[in-house]
């Protein structure tokens, strides 16, 4: 039994020391972050009376995942293992929105994707960009590009009143993912704002 146990000593003492494992070495940390659009609260009275309702906003597969993802060339895209957002984009841009439109006051009410309660419009949207472009060596953006649709649902042909693109983007001072994530809030924002001012026109009952 002695000499069994000894062999096994011996087999983890080889394998720790077969270069295979390096304990003095720290293992390598996530880190994780979060967009905000940061709105500032607007003044009463709302922009409409009623509600809407924000059913949800969808990302395109190459950016649904929660690895933050960098545009290397014309075809190749890569994710970052290491930086992550907090949550997953879906959900994290949903939120962002629904916290857009209730401290901006477009409506009188904002429903989030949540809620049961029905709203006379509500607001869909599909993410189809979201990363940092580090094709030029000398200059990195963050970009993002969002198509929304708002609905009339009071109407029996549910009436689309608003379909729109927003794309923009931004340059950051370098390609770390905190300047990135910095950038792709900025343009968050952007999107938002016109987003807000296509909203405040609506012709709505």
């Amino acid at each position: 039994m002695k000499k069994l146990l000894g062999s096994v000593m011996l087999s983890v003492v080889l394998l720790l020391t077969a270069g295979c494992v390096d304990l003095s070495r720290p293992a390598l940390a996530k880190h994780y972050y979060l967009l905000d659009a940061a709105p500032k609260p607007a003044d009463p009275p709302p922009g409409h009376d009623g509600a809407i309702r924000v059913t949800g906003i969808e990302v395109s597969a190459p950016f649904s995942e929660r690895s933050l993802v960098y545009r290397l060339d014309q075809e190749r895209y890569e994710s970052d293992f290491y930086n992550e957002y907090f949550v997953a984009p879906r959900a994290m841009i949903s939120a962002q929105l629904v916290e857009w439109l209730t401290v901006r006051r477009v409506f009188a009410t904002t429903l989030p994707p949540s809620s049961s309660l029905d709203a006379p419009y509500s607001l869909e949207g599909q993410v189809t960009a979201m990363y940092g472009d580090l094709r030029n060596k000398a200059e990195t953006e963050a970009v993002f590009s969002i198509q929304i649709f708002v609905t009339e649902t009071i109407n029996p042909d549910r009436r689309i009143v608003l379909q729109r693109n927003y794309n923009h983007r931004v340059r950051v001072p370098d390609r770390s993912a905190e300047a990135i994530t910095k950038g792709l809030s900025q343009v968050l924002q952007q999107s938002f704002v016109g987003l807000e001012t296509d909203l405040r026109a609506l012709k709505v009952k």
